[in-house]
C-alpha cells in the first residue's frame, strides 16, 4: 500500500503525535509499505528529505493565527495535488492538520479533540486564555475534517465517548491504542538516575497547559518532607518552563527539581531505566506516549485517573491512578512507591506485560493495515 500520513507536528518528533506517526511509518515501511508524510515547515529544516526510506515533506507553515491551519492547508493542498496519483490512501492526524481535498480516501486518527481539552484547560494565564480564544476555529476545522473522513481511529476509547459531542456514533469509530518499540524500551535493573544516588521521579513531555506538571511540582514539597533525598526529573521544554521554574523557587524546591530540557529518544530510554518512580499528572490527554514508554521499561508508574490511561493503567495492577489537579494524592502515591521496592517491582512487570499485550507497535501496525485494506475495499465497490 501507498500511505501518506499528514500531521501538524515536527519531524523529527519533539513530542507524543510526532513519535506515533514517525514509529506508526517506520513500522508500516519496514511491512513493505511505502510511506510518506507531509507536516509543517521549521527553522532549519529542509523543506524535503529522506529520512531512511521515508519522504518528509514540509511545505510552508506561517503563524497567521487564528487562520494558520487553512494558510498552511494551501501549500499543503498544491503538494497533494503532486504526490496524488501516487498514493492509494491518505492518513490524517489529530490535532488540526489542514482539511483536504483528495481523490483517494483518507483515515482521521483523533488523539485528542479539541472540545475535551479545551475543558481541562484552567485559566491561569494569558496563554491558556488565547488557546481558548482559538477553541471556535479549531473546532470548526475538526469539524470538516470529521466530515471528510474516509475512516475515523482514536487512541483510546475515552477519546471516542468524547467524539459523541460532535455528533459522531460511536460504532463509526475504531480504538486503535498507541504504540511502543519494546525492543528499545525494555527493563534493566533498577539502579540510581545518572549522576544520582538519589531516589529519582520523572516525568516527560512537552511544558504545556493540560500536563499538571504544577500540580506535580507542588508535590514534591509533601514527598521530600517523607524522602528529602528524593529528585524530581523533568524532561521536556515548551512554553510553560519559565512559569514552572518560577513555581519550583518560590515553593523552595530548587534543590528537589531538576529541568532536564529537551532529551532525545537514545538517552530517554535511559532515563526511563534509571529513574525509581515514573509520573504521569495530566489533567487530560489522549492516551500518552510517555507512559507506555516507562511501562514497557518497567517501571513502577503513577498517572491520574485521566482520559486514555484509564485504558492502561488499573490501578494497584499495573500502576497507581490518583485524581487530576491533587498534588497531595500525587505525593502520597508517590511516596509509597518510592518507599516499596516489591511493590514497584510488581507493578513495573504487570506493566511491561500489558504493553507487549496491547501496546507494542506490531500490534498497533496490524490494525491499521487491516482498516487501511476495509477502506480502499470499501472504494474500490
Amino acid at each position: 500500500m501507498r500511505v501518506c500520513m499528514v500531521m501538524s507536528s515536527p519531524l523529527p518528533p519533539s513530542e507524543g503525535i510526532g513519535s506515533y506517526v514517525w514509529n506508526l511509518s517506520r513500522f508500516l515501511s519496514a511491512a513493505g509499505h511505502r510511506v510518506q508524510i507531509i507536516t509543517r515547515s521549521a527553522p532549519g529544516k529542509p523543506g524535503y528529505e529522506q529520512v531512511g526510506c521515508i519522504p518528509i515533506w514540509r511545505p510552508r507553515f506561517l503563524p497567521l493565527y487564528p487562520l494558520h491551519v487553512d494558510v498552511h492547508g494551501l501549500f499543503v493542498q498544491r503538494l497533494v495535488g503532486r504526490l496524488g496519483a501516487g498514493v492509494d490512501l491518505f492518513h490524517l492526524h489529530t490535532p488540526l492538520p489542514p482539511p483536504l481535498q483528495v481523490q483517494a480516501p483518507y483515515l482521521l486518527t483523533v488523539h485528542s479533540p479539541m472540545m475535551a481539552a479545551s475543558r481541562a484547560i484552567r485559566l491561569t494565564g494569558i496563554r491558556e486564555l488565547l488557546i481558548r480564544l482559538q477553541t471556535p476555529v479549531s473546532i470548526s476545522i475538526e469539524k470538516r475534517l470529521l466530515a471528510g473522513a474516509a475512516g475515523l481511529a482514536v487512541v483510546a476509547r475515552s477519546v471516542a465517548g468524547e467524539l459523541g459531542a460532535y455528533g459522531i456514533d460511536r460504532s463509526q469509530i475504531r480504538v486503535m491504542g498507541n504504540g511502543v518499540d519494546i525492543d528499545l524500551f525494555r527493563p534493566l535493573d533498577e539502579r540510581p538516575a545518572p549522576g544520582s544516588s538519589k531516589p529519582t521521579i520523572l516525568a516527560a513531555g512537552r511544558l504545556d497547559v493540560k500536563k499538571g506538571l504544577e500540580d506535580l511540582i507542588e508535590s514534591m514539597r509533601f514527598v521530600v518532607q517523607r524522602c528529602p533525598d528524593a529528585r524530581l526529573w523533568l524532561a521536556g521544554d515548551g512554553p510553560l518552563q519559565n512559569r514552572l521554574r518560577r513555581k519550583t523557587a518560590q515553593l523552595g524546591l530548587g534543590q528537589a527539581v531538576c529541568f532536564l530540557g529537551h532529551v532525545a529518544q537514545a538517552q530517554m530510554v535511559g532515563l526511563y531505566q534509571a529513574t525509581t518512580v515514573f509520573v504521569h499528572a495530566s489533567h487530560y490527554e489522549g492516551l500518552p506516549t510517555v507512559l507506555l514508554e516507562a511501562m514497557a521499561c518497567g517501571k513502577g508508574v503513577v498517572s491520574t485517573a485521566v482520559s486514555g490511561a484509564l485504558d492502561v493503567v488499573e490501578d494497584g495492577v499495573n500502576g497507581l491512578l490518583v485524581a487530576a489537579s491533587a498534588p497531595g494524592a500525587l505525593a502520597e502515591a508517590i511516596s509509597r512507591l518510592l518507599a516499596d521496592v516489591e511493590l514497584r517491582a510488581r507493578l513495573g512487570a504487570a506493566g511491561r506485560h500489558t504493553v507487549e499485550e496491547a501496546f507494542s507497535w506490531p500490534v498497533v501496525s496490524r490494525k491499521y493495515v487491516s482498516y487501511y485494506q476495509d477502506l480502499l475495499a470499501q472504494g474500490a465497490r
